[in-house]
């Protein structure tokens, strides 16, 4: 099961670009609208990640709408892309842990 099945499987709704985009959307827009809908953010950080505009772009905005932001990190450090710098990160090995804290936040909802 893929990370966003099994956070979907807890009652939390989910936001991909590939899910979410169709034709003709303006990317930006659809990124910002899904943020401001959020409750929290999850975004994975690998050594593809750090290097793009796109994700530095959905950091900024997560942090810039004052949302909760977990980055979960894929043979990565959180210090590779500044603006995670002060926000606790969690080690993709213990995204199962990561689950159960989920799990108890959205039921609280």
């Amino acid at each position: 099961m893929m990370m966003a099945e099994k956070i979907e499987a807890l009652g939390a709704k989910v936001w991909i670009y590939e899910k979410n985009l169709e034709g003709g959307d303006i990317i930006m827009d659809s990124i910002f609208s899904g943020i401001e809908a959020c409750n929290e953010a999850i975004v994975l950080v690998s050594s593809d990640s750090i290097d793009s505009q796109w994700v530095l772009g959905e950091i900024g905005a997560i942090l810039g709408h004052r949302k909760r932001l977990t980055p979960i990190l894929n043979h990565t450090n959180p210090d590779d892309i500044v603006l995670l710098k002060g926000v606790a990160a969690i080690e993709l090995t213990k995204f199962e842990q990561f689950l159960i804290e989920l799990k108890n936040r959205v039921k609280q909802r």
